[in-house]
């Protein structure tokens, strides 16, 4: 038993664990512009919009949010997402790892946290630790990010809904009920409800992931294979060799991660 599948677990659990805790609001974010384009001035009405949208979302993405979704809160989560993730047979993390199926077909009966507590025996420990850190190193992030997410959604809203549209939405917010109600928005994700349904979801999640590398590959299947070293012109040798800051005689081809 080497690093090798010790690296693919921790390695699946991140990727599960990042799939699981993505947060909408980000997905709003769009990237800037390629270049710079001239635009009328916004009129009376889009003005009065974005600022009736900023205080829709001020609702919704009040300051600190983030620590809640991505501090204790979300603990059980996690933990459930590791408890799945132990009981896991080894021969789904060595298909996800790369292994021929029928390789991997001979470690079906062999249970993931029954070779890690041989090989590491504070393996469940750390793997915890692990996600805990992460979860709060994103919690300090998405903090840091909340000013620039919440601009990002309050144009999305104000793209998406009317001027009149918003202002309901903002009465709505006002009252006890619409008040609960956004205050609650992004934090009910962390309800025992939903960790017990990620908890069971997180097999099945695993059981697929095959499934999505091979759909993955499917999608790119018609292009050409990337270029390897040897294929480089001795000018883009010398230029990759610039781009990656070593010497021209230390390129080596990347491993494929697909």
């Amino acid at each position: 038993m080497g690093r090798g599948k010790h690296g693919m677990a921790s390695k699946s659990w991140m990727i599960a664990a990042s799939l699981l805790i993505a947060m909408p609001a980000a997905a709003q974010t769009a990237p800037a512009p390629a270049e710079l384009v001239l635009v009328e001035a916004p009129s009376a009405t889009e003005v009065a919009t974005l600022a009736e949208a900023r205080r829709v979302v001020g609702h919704l993405l009040p300051p600190g949010v983030y620590k809640q979704i991505l501090g204790p809160a979300m603990a059980p989560v996690m933990d459930s997402m590791g408890d799945s993730m132990k009981a896991l047979p080894l021969r789904q993390l060595a298909e996800m790892g790369g292994l021929d199926p029928a390789q991997a077909a001979a470690l079906d009966k062999v249970r993931l946290a029954d070779v890690m507590a041989i090989y590491d025996p504070h393996w469940q420990e750390r793997m915890q630790r692990q996600m805990h850190g992460m979860i709060g190193a994103m919690g300090d992030f998405f903090t840091s990010m909340e000013p620039e997410i919440r601009e990002a959604m309050a144009r999305a809203y104000a793209n998406h809904f009317t001027l009149d549209e918003l202002t309901d939405l903002d009465r709505f917010f006002a009252t006890p009920s619409g008040g609960k109600f956004a205050g609650q928005y992004m934090t009910i994700m962390s309800d025992p409800a939903m960790a017990a349904e990620m908890k069971s979801m997180m097999p099945k999640m695993m059981q697929q992931m095959p499934h999505f590398v091979e759909a993955a590959q499917k999608a790119a299947a018609d292009l050409p294979p990337p270029r390897k070293v040897e294929d480089l012109t001795p000018d883009e040798k010398v230029r990759l060799a610039k781009a990656l800051g070593v010497d021209e005689s230390k390129l080596r081809n990347p491993k494929s991660t697909i």
